[in-house]
């Protein structure tokens, strides 16, 4: 039995269901014909932000993969920011965020949360992305490096995605995004899950793509690898889908 068999066995179903208790159950609506567009468009994209994630896609990904990992994404930005102030409870927030991950059916065996200590004198936070979700992919980081250092780039020249992302992600001396390449490793749909937050000494007026010095930041992350167990998607897909669908006006998918 491999290490995804065993997460899969070990999934906590129990703890699932409690923790979709306390959810607001909305009432599914619109999807299909979101589908159907979809559909459509199945391969085309290779990159997206998704609320205050950068996102990064596999042209080897099913629909049903993309779906999953799009709502799964956007759920657990809701449910954070629901119960916690990204500003003032950045730990809460992600731990939250983090939960949410898991609970629609994407476990991690580990999730370390820590500073980030720089190499260079001065970075952007995009590079300091790449450099934690490389540390995360371990052997995989050929595969993954290329499709969010392209994510990076298509954004960094769309100057509408990268307007609503900074509206969202920053917040006087502080800001936060997530960027989340979604591959098939080993035949599975996984995600190298990223959250950077950041905390300046002065009030911030720009956040990706603006060159940082050391001594003027703390920078928080967390990276890890998360495979999708399907089963445990399922019981709770159209509790997250209605969610997501709900909040669609805050929190949306804007192809790069």
């Amino acid at each position: 039995m491999n290490i995804n068999e065993l997460m899969d066995d070990s999934f906590d179903y129990a703890a699932q269901r409690e923790y979709f208790k306390s959810a607001e159950i909305f009432q599914p609506r619109a999807r299909m014909a979101r589908m159907s567009l979809a559909s459509e468009q199945q391969g085309s994209e290779s990159a997206a932000v998704l609320g205050t994630t950068v996102a990064a896609y596999d042209d080897d990904l099913s629909y049903e993969d993309r779906e999953a990992f799009d709502d799964t994404i956007l759920y657990a930005e809701i449910r954070a920011d629901k119960l916690f102030h990204r500003e003032t409870q950045r730990r809460e927030w992600y731990g939250e965020y983090s939960k949410a991950l898991t609970m629609c059916g994407w476990p991690t065996m580990n999730d370390p949360y820590k500073e980030y200590i720089s190499r260079e004198l001065n970075f952007t936070l995009d590079e300091a992305a790449l450099q934690i979700i490389a540390l995360a992919a371990g052997a995989d980081k050929l595969k993954v490096l290329p499709l969010i250092s392209a994510a990076f780039n298509s954004l960094e020249k769309n100057d509408g995605a990268l307007k609503l992302i900074e509206l969202k992600s920053k917040q006087n001396k502080s800001g936060n995004f997530q960027a989340t390449p979604c591959l098939l490793l080993g035949g599975r749909a996984t995600m190298i899950a990223c959250a950077i937050q950041m905390e300046a000494k002065e009030l911030i007026t720009k956040f990706l793509f603006f060159k940082y010095r050391g001594e003027e930041v703390r920078i928080y992350n967390a990276a890890t690898r998360r495979v999708l167990n399907r089963r445990a998607y399922n019981v709770v897909k159209n509790v997250v889908q209605a969610a997501v669908d709900k909040a669609r006006l805050d929190y949306f998918k804007t192809p790069l």
